[in-house]
């Protein structure tokens, strides 16, 4: 039933508001105040004067503008209006019990009566929520007050047998309240109807997620689900849950992982599968180890699908020889794509296959840990095939869901001293026989992955037993060519200064890849572009390209045959060419410099790959007062307005967030990282930051960058302050004042 909530017990607050209905709805009593009379048509009337038709769109927070439009109204009006607040604060979660109670509180004392703090109705079990009613139902609670003051007229003007009948049956309530003007925009047609009818109406304030639920547990897509009324929507989720009811055999919840993986972020579930006898995961125990202590363990994994999308959750099975079920479970970090073999011999060959790339959250080893057994799942899901013939097959909502509740119900594994293993992961390539040369570029916005992309998925392919075959540089504004190429450098003898001319970064790895011509070698590049690339290169900028480059034979010596080029170098004098087994692959932060102002004569010899920030690799978290903060939408928002205002190059990676597992954490990224960029992104334009961050559209409470009013007259005395008119500064909150709904209002902007 509708009212189950896994993180909260919520008993008591559908009881006080059942008390509210008989005593305030049916009746026009009080529930604050012992015989009171309040939900009378003559206050109601009162508040829609004094505060609906009296609205105050100037300066100042919430309580202090609704004290001086209650100036004029009488005490109770007052009180009944300390009452409104507290039935819409029923709800809420992300507001906390204690300033819940200190509002209406401080409402309730300008009628000149004092509340107990310490009433029943205002203790904290009653206060502390059912669900999170986002942002802007808190930003903007006055239009909501707004909305019920008059629904709560249109209800006492109806006649007795009338009001009985509306607020008896959950359908006509529903019909009713969504029904009156204004209201498709109003949360509390979906908070009302839950708090009276709990069994009947999910505890869900957006219509925007109740859309999202039946799309992605149906066939009717969210577009059209929008032509529906309230009622249709409502009705349609009551029937999906006893669906989803039956097939669970117990209560559900929405909000959890197994079904919100499948209408909020629309993830797809695949089974990868893994033969030990075929294959030896060299890694398992590492991988395991690092799961064990909340990290994420990386691999590369076959997979024989072109389907999988970054996002999507993925689950290993081992077959072949006992014992055999789901072992790990993780995330697709990156869409399929061609590689060498994993098989060596075939890799030899020249033969690829298709991989993913794989963040697995928890990994076990079958033959001492608790597993999903192949069994199990074959009884529990018999339509899903569990044992394929290849990795990479899509596994069934249903059967997804089964088998996220089997892996949940697994015994957590004890940290144990468990030995790492070695660096070679599932089909991890060797550089095998020389091929051509390989002249690679990824760019992106910062957090994108590219260091990342180098040391993850290149490096390991020049790392074997005798050691790395790779050098790894950094250019910067200092970066020359006597670093990268060769250039002379002085020596002390005996006292006495000569020079010598010694080889830069790229000439040694030539000369090594020349002694092992069998082998390849990688220059790797981080943020190629903040060097001045035809100053660094020189006249290598012509021996790097693929048709130019210098084939030599088993004892080093270059091919007659070959037609590469070759150059004397200016301090040496020697004749030099960069042999075709040597791969250059670099890194650009499009950040720092647009890729179309790069070299020309680097971008003809280079083939670029774009890496975009990828939100769906990213989850929610919890904001440690038990409600969710959407990393996932938090990114495309801002990102959406930095494209805006600035270019797609300037846009936010997510690794920013990707490591961000607690609130703390994601204040301090936010504090120490996001906000820094801002500033350098728009040179400390505090009004586009305010923009990017939805500080303009909330009240200062809610503000991580606060403007002031600097009044030219109290700044310069005796000076013509109209010509040198007011200005603002900005100033940028504390770390540590960073709260939740600060964060939220970024991607869930008040209207």
């Amino acid at each position: 039933m509708s009212r189950f909530n896994p993180h909260y017990n919520v008993a008591l607050i559908y009881k006080v508001a059942a008390t509210w209905k008989e005593n305030c709805l049916l009746s026009d009593g009080s529930v604050l105040s012992d015989g009171g009379s309040l939900w009378t048509k003559t206050l109601l009337g009162e508040l829609d004067q004094h505060f609906v038709k009296n609205l105050d769109a100037g300066e100042g927070d919430f309580l202090s503008k609704l004290k001086v439009q209650l100036s004029e109204g009488s005490p109770d009006c007052r009180q009944l209006m300390a009452e409104h607040l507290w039935l819409t604060l029923l709800f809420p979660s992300n507001v906390g019990a204690a300033k819940k109670r200190e509002n209406v509180l401080e409402i309730w004392s300008w009628s000149g009566e004092d509340l107990s703090a310490t009433h029943a109705l205002l203790e904290d079990s009653v206060l502390e929520g059912i669900g999170s009613a986002g942002t802007a139902y808190n930003t903007h609670r006055w239009r909501e007050l707004v909305f019920l003051i008059g629904a709560l007229r249109d209800f006492k003007a109806r006649d007795a047998s009338a009001r009985e009948q509306i607020a008896s049956d959950p359908w006509a309530f529903s019909g009713w309240l969504s029904g009156l003007p204004e209201a498709r925009h109003r949360q509390l047609i979906h908070i009302l109807p839950h708090l009276l009818f709990p069994d009947t109406f999910e505890r869900i304030s957006s219509e925007g997620d109740k859309r999202l639920i039946l799309a992605g547990f149906g066939d009717t897509p969210e577009k059209e689900i929008r032509k529906w009324s309230t009622v249709e929507i409502d009705r349609a989720l009551l029937e999906l849950r006893r669906r989803l009811e039956d097939e669970h055999g117990g209560d559900i919840d929405f909000y959890q992982e197994e079904f919100e993986s499948q209408w909020k972020n629309q993830t797809k579930n695949w089974l990868l599968s893994w033969n030990p006898s075929r294959w030896t995961w060299g890694t398992l125990a590492a991988d395991r180890a690092t799961t064990i202590s909340g990290e994420k363990a990386d691999n590369r994994w076959r997979c024989s699908s072109s389907k999988p999308r970054e996002g999507d959750r993925v689950f290993l099975i081992r077959t072949g020889s006992p014992p055999k079920g789901v072992v790990a479970v993780g995330k697709v970090t990156r869409a399929p794509y061609e590689a060498e073999h994993w098989e060596q011999t075939r890799a030899d060959a020249g033969e690829t296959t298709r991989f993913v790339d794989v963040a697995f959250d928890s990994v076990r080893d079958a033959t001492a840990d608790p597993i999903v057994s192949l069994h199990e799942l074959q009884n529990r899901e018999p339509g899903q095939e569990w044992n394929p013939q290849s990795s990479g097959i899509e596994i069934k909502a249903k059967a997804a869901r089964t088998l996220e509740r089997l892996w949940k119900t697994l015994s957590p594994i004890a940290r144990d001293g468990i030995a790492t293993g070695d660096n070679s992961g599932p089909g991890a390539a060797s550089p095998g026989k020389v091929s051509s040369p390989l002249n690679l570029i990824l760019y992106g916005p910062p957090g994108t992955g590219k260091t990342y992309r180098l040391k993850n998925d290149y490096m390991p392919q020049y790392q074997d037993e005798a050691g790395d075959r790779f050098e790894f540089v950094t250019f910067h504004q200092s970066y020359a060519y006597e670093d990268f190429v060769e250039g002379i450098r002085p020596v002390t003898e005996n006292g006495a200064v000569t020079y010598e001319v010694r080889p830069g970064v790229l000439k040694r790895l030539c000369d090594r890849a020349r002694r092992a011509p069998g082998k390849r070698f990688a220059l790797f590049i981080d943020e190629i572009n903040r060097g001045n690339v035809a100053k660094v290169f020189g006249e290598l900028i012509t021996l790097v390209e693929v048709d130019k480059r210098i084939r030599i034979d088993a004892s080093g010596s270059r091919l007659a045959s070959c037609k590469g080029l070759e150059v004397t170098l200016p301090y040496s004098g020697e004749r030099f060419g960069v042999p075709a087994n040597v791969d250059v692959i670099g890194t650009m932060n499009t950040a720092d410099r647009s890729i179309a102002l790069l070299d020309s004569a680097l971008r003809r010899r280079f083939r670029f790959e774009e890496l975009t920030p990828k939100p769906e690799l990213l989850a929610s978290i919890d904001d440690s007062e038990g409600n969710a903060i959407d990393l996932r939408q938090l990114l495309l928002a801002m990102n959406a307005r930095l494209s805006r205002l600035l270019h797609r190059d300037q846009t936010l990676g997510h690794s920013y967030f990707y490591h961000v597992k607690s609130f703390d954490e994601l204040r301090r990224v936010f504090a120490r990282e996001i906000l820094p960029f801002l500033q350098e992104a728009f040179y400390d334009d505090w009004r586009q930051i305010r923009y990017i961050l939805s500080d303009q559209a909330v009240e200062e409470e809610l503000q991580l960058v606060r403007a002031r009013t600097q009044n030219a007259a109290v700044l310069f005395p005796k000076a013509d302050s109209v010509e040198i008119g007011d200005g603002e500064a900005f100033e940028i909150i504390r770390e540590d004042d960073i709260t939740p709904d600060a964060i939220r209002k970024i991607y869930e902007p008040p209207e």
